[in-house]
């Protein structure tokens, strides 16, 4: 749908075959997720209902976003809640006349001729409305996320990416074996390597924590894997590495404890290998767990 989210709300009438349609282009999609835009869309659609003389009917709200449906059954502190409390006022409105108010979950991909028509009502509605700069509302969270990410111009990896690019077996017991095999400190440097969340330039510049993301080395970026095989300043360290392996030295799957592609099953980590890492992280001092 472009630039924009628009919803379209049709409610229908089986004994006059009666249907009208509402269709509203809410904004932006900076401002808006697809969440946000049914709330609206269930929220106007009661509120039209409740308007109307109906007495003694069964009104029944379809969706394809099960989030959606959950929230409305239970309500707690979710996005959109001045939405919510319209919905539950339009609720009771029409429960004081007869009626009797349903939510039905419609997988996406069910077919529903009424739900086609709203989509491709929805499609057209929104082309004059593309490049519009105003919104009647806008979601928080969307917002502040999308404001985060852009930052000057970073772009943070989500949670748990950067360990699954080297460890193919998460989610995974062997997790438990790693860290539970290693004292309290032993097992926090680990955990700096394994989430790429540590001390190291790379990181405490992206969360604006370092002037710069080079090593001190002068040489290139200080990544976890540069920390650990490519800097010159920890060289008379690195020996304990090399001692682990003839052909895997630069692997961060072999030294951290993962699971690579070439791993075959069963596999388990190297607990031996993975004391060796945190020993060389320990004997450089660079991931102390102090105060920075």
């Amino acid at each position: 749908m472009g630039a924009a989210i628009c919803d379209t709300i049709t409610t229908g009438s089986s004994d006059k075959a009666a249907i009208a349609t509402y269709t509203v282009t809410l904004g932006p999609r900076d401002r808006l997720n697809i969440y946000f835009a049914e709330i609206i869309a269930v929220a106007t659609a009661l509120r039209n209902l409740s308007a109307l003389p109906l007495r003694n009917r069964v009104i029944t709200v379809l969706s394809s976003n099960l989030s959606l449906l959950q929230v409305i059954n239970n309500p707690k502190q979710q996005s959109g809640q001045s939405y919510i409390c319209q919905i539950y006022e339009s609720t009771n409105k029409l429960h004081e006349t007869g009626n009797r108010v349903f939510t039905i979950w419609t997988p996406a991909s069910e077919q529903i001729t009424l739900k086609q028509k709203a989509k491709a009502m929805a499609r057209q509605a929104v082309e004059p409305f593309r490049d519009a700069k105003e919104q009647t509302s806008s979601a928080k969270t969307t917002v502040l996320c999308l404001a985060t990410r852009k930052y000057k111009g970073q772009v943070f990896e989500r949670v748990g990416e950067y360990t699954r690019k080297f460890d193919r077996a998460l989610p995974g017991n062997h997790t438990r074996l790693l860290y539970n095999g290693f004292k309290r400190t032993e097992a926090g440097i680990l955990a700096q390597l394994r989430t790429g969340m540590s001390r190291l330039n790379g990181y405490l510049y992206r969360i604006n924590a370092a002037d710069t993301d080079l090593c001190t080395c002068g040489q290139a970026k200080e990544t976890v894997e540069h920390f650990l095989f490519r800097c010159s300043q920890w060289d008379q360290y690195r020996d304990i590495l090399g001692k682990q392996t003839d052909t895997k030295m630069g692997c961060l799957s072999f030294f951290l404890g993962g699971k690579s592609p070439s791993d075959p099953e069963p596999w388990k980590p190297r607990l031996s290998v993975v004391r060796a890492t945190i020993q060389y992280a320990m004997a450089t001092g660079r991931l102390s767990l102090q105060t920075y």
